[in-house]
């Protein structure tokens, strides 16, 4: 897919802007229903980070709800390095975390988003060990009781290789769908990424391309097996 970056792509996304067609054709393919499988949770996530996994999450989110009368929701799985917060401009605060940690009731955290159709959770308030609030039966009793809401629910999941968080999410959802920059990532840590996700036994759904020219920048050096924590001063 080739997109540029003009301003807040994700506040300026609608169904006139050039690319809108392409995620509407991706959404297309992803709620097809293939050998039984009903895609209702998919996981954006990509081998490493900056390779723009959360515009990808937050564009296809976003085409979905506006080519639809149903209801959709986009959580920031992300909470080292969260960033849908800063796509959608709301507080991060009041989000996933608190509501794994009982700080928050679900409906309390959903925060609305310019797009009718479309709800948001943010990744919520700093934690040092987001690893072990996923891996709580609070995270899969949560993505429940949104299944009987949403018609989908989108899920901006950490880069895979440098952190487990990804795997113990992949274990809870429908559908994985890969995000790469062309020309960026080696080989071999996409196929290391790939046998990760299939060890977990779940299903791969696709692989988004992203052309190198014409994404978004570059904003990370390639640091495969080291994924920086956000500060907590920086998270407002």
């Amino acid at each position: 897919m080739k997109r540029k970056n003009n301003g807040n792509g994700v506040l300026q996304f609608n169904e006139n802007v050039p690319h809108f067609s392409d995620f509407y054709q991706l959404i297309s393919k992803l709620t097809a229903v293939r050998y039984g499988i009903n895609k209702k949770i998919l996981m954006i996530s990509s081998a490493t980070e900056g390779e723009g996994k959360t515009t990808v999450a937050s564009y296809t989110a976003i085409t979905a709800a506006l080519s639809s009368q149903d209801y959709y929701i986009l959580i920031d799985g992300d909470l080292r390095k969260s960033m849908l917060h800063k796509q959608f401009q709301v507080k991060r605060e009041g989000g996933l975390v608190d509501i794994l940690a009982d700080e928050m009731e679900l409906a309390d955290a959903i925060k609305q988003t310019p797009y009718a159709n479309l709800h948001l959770v943010t990744a919520g308030t700093y934690v040092k060990n987001p690893f072990k609030l996923l891996s709580m039966l609070k995270m899969k009793e949560t993505l429940i009781r949104m299944r009987k809401h949403y018609k989908m629910i989108f899920i901006d999941g950490p880069p895979i290789i440098p952190i487990s968080d990804t795997l113990r999410l992949a274990q809870l959802v429908d559908g994985v769908l890969l995000v790469i920059k062309a020309g960026r990532t080696p080989r071999t840590v996409l196929k290391r990424a790939v046998d990760l996700l299939n060890e977990t036994k779940c299903p791969l759904l696709g692989v988004v391309l992203n052309d190198t020219h014409e994404v978004l920048p570059y904003y990370y050096h390639h640091k495969y097996y080291n994924y920086q924590y956000e500060e907590s001063n920086k998270t407002k």
